[in-house]
């Protein structure tokens, strides 16, 4: 047949299908037939090779160990673009007009006959009654894509994962809804969503998680952090631990645990705990060994209710240019089991309602050495103003500035003056 289009095949053109040879022949020299597009289905795959095993759909024909066209590729270290074909997808096969073996050009979906439109497979567009319309028909070649925008670009799996470029220039990256990261160029926001996150640094771990065990329809969360003070450290030296806690350390003294239970602590779960453990915390979950209770030399944590400790096995210094006041509205107990200084540079006053008690050892007022009284000691006192008196032998007055001399009955050696 003779006047032929370029590229288009011809009653005297021999099959693709059935050349003798792909290139260099005298009867068929190269590039003296048009290339050939056909129709198939992948029927099997080589992993080792990256080839599939092609039948075509009409002529029933085998391509096998063909490879899959990509838009980029090199054999430099695997640079490219590329996709490991699965069973059933729907190609073409191209057999190229100058003799190289046929590949896999491209994949397309097959047609589908679906009962109304869904986000998940949408309706064709094919004419309706009365004309050209745009609604969704029976006819769709969604194949299971979620509806796009002009110009989205996406990459997909059918197990969930997900690349999708959306116009205006978002980015979303995930597995599954929660499980993935969004880019947003307005104000330069990256949006994280995951159920449970963990990310691992050489200075430390990050572990976000919901605990599950104590409850299936409404699980605890848990934000673990820990901290390395060295990169080459194996084990962690602080962790901070943050929601309803279960796996809290136990304190080391036992004062402190009675404390504790007098306080009220220990009805309400503990929502925030600081540790400071040198080498005692597992930097990668935050999982603490049996020593870590004792190696423990900052603890602090407070509960749901509020209840809070505060521990340090070193010295605190507390230090304000402004004024510092304390309320408390119910008992204040300080205890020390050293000394007690309090240095005021201006006046003092201590104001109780119901009385003062000093008890314990010797008390100096105003670095006294003598005690204020000594039982059997002698006294003098001076009148310092007339005392009406009655005697035996009438009324009377004792005057102004007169002396009486006595013995001390009662008195505490202990209060010095």
């Amino acid at each position: 047949m003779s006047g032929s289009l370029p590229g288009v095949r011809t009653y005297s053109e021999p099959n693709p299908g059935e050349r003798a040879s792909f290139r260099t022949s005298w009867s068929q020299p190269e590039g003296a037939v048009g290339a050939h597009i056909l129709e198939g289905q992948v029927v099997d795959i080589n992993l080792v090779n990256w080839t599939v095993d092609v039948v075509t759909k009409y002529d029933q024909k085998y391509y096998l160990n063909i490879q899959v066209a990509s838009p980029y590729a090199h054999f430099n270290k695997g640079e490219g673009f590329y996709a490991m074909p699965d069973i059933g997808a729907k190609c073409h096969v191209c057999v190229p007009s100058d003799g190289p073996p046929p590949f896999v050009l491209d994949f397309i979906m097959p047609q589908e006959t679906i009962d109304g439109a869904s986000e998940d497979a949408p309706g064709g567009t094919d004419g309706g009654k009365g004309g050209v319309t745009q609604e969704a028909t029976a006819a769709s070649f969604a194949g299971g894509r979620r509806r796009a925008k002009p110009g989205d670009i996406g990459i997909t799996n059918r197990d969930g994962s997900f690349v999708r470029l959306h116009r205006g220039g978002v980015l979303q990256i995930g597995s599954t809804e929660l499980a993935q990261r969004i880019y947003v160029p307005l104000q330069n926001l990256i949006t994280d969503i995951s159920q449970n996150y963990r990310h691992h640094n050489t200075g430390g771990s990050i572990n976000w998680f919901i605990a599950h065990g104590e409850s299936s329809t409404n699980p605890p969360t848990v934000s673990r952090h820990t901290y390395r003070l060295l990169a080459n450290d194996e084990k962690a030296t602080v962790r901070v631990a943050i929601g309803k806690l279960s796996d809290v350390v136990r304190e080391p003294a036992e004062g402190t645990r009675s404390d504790l239970l007098q306080l009220g602590f220990g009805e309400e779960p503990t929502v925030c705990e600081v540790i400071v453990a040198p080498d005692e915390i597992s930097a990668d979950d935050g999982a603490m060994t049996k020593k870590t209770s004792d190696a423990s030399v900052l603890r602090y944590f407070f509960d749901k209710s509020g209840n809070t400790l505060f521990r340090t096995e070193g010295s605190v210094l507390f230090k304000s240019k402004g004024k510092l006041r304390m309320r408390v509205g119910g008992d204040l107990d300080l205890s020390s089991g050293g000394n007690f200084s309090l240095i005021l540079e201006g006046t003092g006053r201590i104001q109780a309602k119901g009385g003062i008690d000093l008890t314990g050892g010797v008390i100096r007022l105003n670095n006294g050495s003598s005690p204020i009284a000594r039982v059997g000691s002698t006294v003098m006192m001076t009148v310092g103003a007339p005392i009406p008196i009655v005697t035996s032998l009438g009324p009377g007055t004792i005057l102004t500035g007169a002396v009486f001399t006595g013995i001390v009955t009662t008195g505490n050696p202990s209060v010095l003056a």
